[in-house]
This record gives C-alpha cells, structure tokens and sequence, in this order.
C-alpha cells in the first residue's frame, strides 16, 4: 500500500533532541487511520544523530515504513529537493529534527483537505521553545508578527503571509503534486517563505486551521536568528532575491513591494547606509498606504 503521508524529515547534529521528536512521530502516525511512511535523511551529522536513527528504525521497522540514508553534507535546501524525490505520499509533512510534532496534528490537518480539496496546503500555529525547551511565546504566529484572526479570513491570508511571514516549522500539511511546480533553490539561506509565496499563485491553496502543531525550537544557530552583521546581510539579501523573483507574478506584487523596500532598508541600516535605509522605508511606508494598509 502506498503511503497517503510522507514525513520528510532533514537530520543534522540534532542528537539531543531526536529520541523525543522521533517518538512523537511515532504517536502522530498512530493517530491516524492513513498509512504512512518516514523518510530521514542525515547531513552529514557528525554527532551520534545516526546511531539514534538506526536504532528508531530498528525498533519501529514493523509500524510503518521507514527510510533512512545518510550523505556528505550538503545543505538543507538540497537535503528537502533530495527527501521530497523520495517521498511517495500524497501529501507532505517536512519536519526538522529539532522541533517537537504534537500527537494528533497530522490527522487534523489533513481532515481540511477531505472538506476542500481544492487546498494545497493546510498550516496551523506553533508553541515556540529555546534550545533547552523551555516556552518563549505560546503562539509561533504572533511570535513573528503575524495575528490568527488575519490567516483565519480567506480575504486576508494572502496579505498576511506576504507581509508579516509567520509559518513555524512543521506547522503545515503539503501536497506533494504541488512540487511539480517549484524546486527549492539550493542557493537561498531561507527556504519556507519561497516556498510558501509559490503557493499563494493560486487562488484558495493555503487554509489555515487554528490548532497547535508542533512545537518549533529557536536557538543560536538558527541561520535566520544569526546576530552576526555581515551574516545577517548576507541572509536579508536572499530574503530579497527570493522576493524579487516572485515580484514577476502579479498577483502577488502589490503586497510584496512594501516587503521588497522594507528588506532593502534593513540592509542599507546594517551596511550604517542610512539615507538610503530612511529612503527605502518611505518607499514601504508609500506602497503600504497605496496598498490601503
């Protein structure tokens, strides 16, 4: 029997945080009436990240399905274009090692798209946790700027994950047909916004339900959580090549472009640019306010 759910997870020196996350797979799968498989592939860890797998594995071989290959190290981007020409399901749940499945939430995401098939992608909300699991906002939403009510009215979704983007993690439920039309780009340092605004090209694809998730872990390595200047440049300006690139949709454009000169200021603000960090937060402030915001 093919899998209806793939769990695609990415795995790199996340030893002290996998026995628990693979056991909350464990317990999600066994929720659900679907089958389901288990693809984890490792990076490269040089930790005992393997070691932990294999034994999992071993332990759950008879459950479900499970892969699992190691590589050189590579990088995320390539590792999720590697897990997804894996995959079998029909639909898609990309979770990194480090953050925490909540039992349960597979099942009720995948419940939006028996009452709307027309979805390509159901994302819920996320407890956001540090390094040592302790809570640091109860919502990964509002954490990151985002409001619920907003993602909760079809009318405002689009708008919302374009200009205050919020998606936690292992938060959503992907179908895998819709990766016909995107390839992660191995260069960005920042995947899930590129991602997600090759979703929002067509109308009603992305639902969201208001449930708990997963939990998604923020700690110092987080790239996008880097305070190193010349890091955090180099990141903000893949932020912006990514919105570049999607400026090209019309559909999209009138939100992105207060996004696009908004990035641009916090680059020329690092770069001590100043004049030209004040101009470009006009420009955001202008397309905001021609937008109706």
């Amino acid at each position: 029997m093919c899998a209806i759910i793939s769990y695609l997870i990415p795995s790199y020196n996340h030893a002290r945080y996998l026995p628990e996350f693979l056991d909350n797979i464990r317990s999600d799968i066994e929720q659900m009436d679907l089958s389901a498989e288990v693809i984890l592939l490792d990076d490269g860890s040089t930790d005992n990240s393997v070691s932990i797998i294999e034994s999992w594995a071993e332990e759950n071989k008879n459950k479900f399905k499970i892969v699992y290959k190691t590589q050189e190290n590579k990088g995320i981007t390539a590792v999720l274009n590697n897990l997804i020409d894996m995959a079998e399901g029909e639909y898609l749940r990309l979770c990194a090692s480090d953050d925490v499945i909540v039992p349960g939430s597979t099942k009720m995401l995948y419940q939006q798209f028996k009452e709307y098939p027309e979805l390509s992608c159901v994302l819920g909300d996320a407890i956001v946790i540090d390094e040592n699991s302790n809570i640091l906002h109860e919502s990964s939403i509002a954490y990151h700027g985002g409001k619920r009510e907003r993602l909760q009215k079809p009318e405002q979704l689009v708008k919302e994950l374009i200009q205050n983007w919020c998606v936690a993690g292992p938060s959503h439920l992907i179908k895998k047909n819709h990766y016909q039309h995107i390839r992660y780009d191995e260069s960005a340092r920042i995947d899930d916004y590129d991602l997600f605004l090759s979703l929002l090209y067509f109308p009603n694809s992305v639902f969201y339900v208001n449930i708990t998730a997963c939990l998604y872990r923020i700690h110092t390595s987080n790239t996008s959580k880097t305070k190193d200047p010349k890091q955090r440049i180099e990141n903000i300006k893949s932020f912006l090549t990514i919105i570049n690139k999607h400026l090209e949709h019309d559909a999209l454009k009138h939100y992105l472009l207060p996004v696009k000169y908004k990035t641009t200021a916090k680059i020329y603000y690092l770069e001590k640019k100043y004049i030209r960090c004040v101009w470009s937060m006009v420009l955001s402030l202008f397309f905001n306010l021609k937008d109706g915001s």
